[in-house]
């Protein structure tokens, strides 16, 4: 019974292998999961790595700084974005925060994101202006006239020869220094004749360190800043910059902010100072230049400026003493 059993158990394993042939058919095709699974478990390429830690280094600098320089609100705020990944709302709440509490920040589009302009290093506003576009020297206020009118420009040549440059061959012949045009500009405002208003001033004007003791702390001492501040030699960086000027990035330090934050607000107390005599010049331009030029020419005082003690304009519509000085 047995060698039967086992040749019929062989018989049929031959007819099965006969009637069904052995095939292979072809693996299926990875789809995208597939591809993004192997992707979450395999290694990042090295520009993602790199791009990652990037930007983590930068979310923890700006973490830092939120809670160095913000409020505890505001700095949890740019926190939470900064957890959530959101860098760039994160970085735009930074400068908004940051331009109310210390001084505008003001940085330039690159490219880059935000957070990284951001961390490398801080950008403010500059409120200077190009005044070689103006083309018309006349067109300027009357404070920035006097004031150049009565300052020497230490680059006053250079200007000169620079503005002559853009004329025709028959203007350039005519073409006054830029200084004289200032005082010409002043004499016809004053009604005046331009030689007898400056008669006492120097032809190339009253070097600084002449005005300073004379001006400093009077009612002229925004004639000190008006020119420097159109020159960009005031060596306040608010005031000698302008949002084209894109210099090296200052580190973020505790003393640089504290710095920044000072000169800012000499900046504001200088450009109000300024406007404010401006408008006082306007209400008797002859008789306040007259007086102007005499100051300038009078025994210095010697006293300490800090653009505070500055009393209110129509106070001293006369103002004769030089001693005491407009404010808007």
């Amino acid at each position: 019974m047995k060698p039967v059993v086992r040749a019929r158990r062989r018989s049929r394993r031959l007819g099965l292998s006969t009637l069904l042939p052995h095939t292979s058919h072809p693996p299926p095709a990875a789809s995208s999961a597939l591809h993004a699974l192997s992707r979450s478990v395999g290694p990042p390429r090295p520009k993602v790595a790199l791009g990652w830690l990037r930007a983590s280094g930068h979310a923890s600098t700006l973490a830092t700084l939120a809670q160095a320089f913000l409020k505890a609100s505001d700095a949890h705020t740019i926190k939470r974005f900064l957890r959530a990944g959101h860098h760039d709302q994160a970085a735009k709440r930074f400068c908004e925060r940051f331009s109310e509490r210390q001084f505008p920040l003001g940085y330039a589009y690159t490219g880059r994101d935000l957070i990284v302009e951001l961390t490398g290093g801080i950008h403010h506003e500059g409120y200077a202006d190009n005044w070689e576009e103006i083309g018309d020297l006349w067109s300027l206020k009357p404070v920035f006239l006097l004031s150049w009118a009565l300052m020497e420009d230490p680059y006053g040549p250079l200007r000169d020869e620079l503005v002559q440059d853009d004329l025709s061959d028959d203007d350039q012949a005519s073409a006054d220094r830029l200084c004289d045009e200032a005082r010409a500009a002043i004499a016809h405002l004053a009604g005046l004749p331009a030689q007898e208003l400056f008669a006492g001033v120097p032809p190339d004007g009253f070097p600084a360190e002449h005005l300073r003791p004379r001006f400093t702390a009077t009612c002229w001492e925004p004639l000190l800043w008006a020119a420097p501040w159109l020159w960009r030699l005031s060596g306040n960086p608010f005031l000698d910059r302008d949002d084209d000027d894109y210099p090296e990035p200052e580190p973020w330090s505790a003393s640089s902010v504290f710095r920044l934050t000072a000169q800012y607000r000499e900046a504001g107390r200088i450009m109000r100072a300024i406007d404010g005599f401006n408008s006082w010049l306007e209400q008797a331009p002859g008789q306040r230049s007259s007086a102007a030029i005499q100051a300038a020419c009078c025994p210095p005082s010697d006293r300490i400026s800090t653009l505070l003690d500055l009393p209110i304009a129509d106070c001293h519509d006369e103002c004769s003493c030089p001693h005491l000085a407009p404010v808007p």
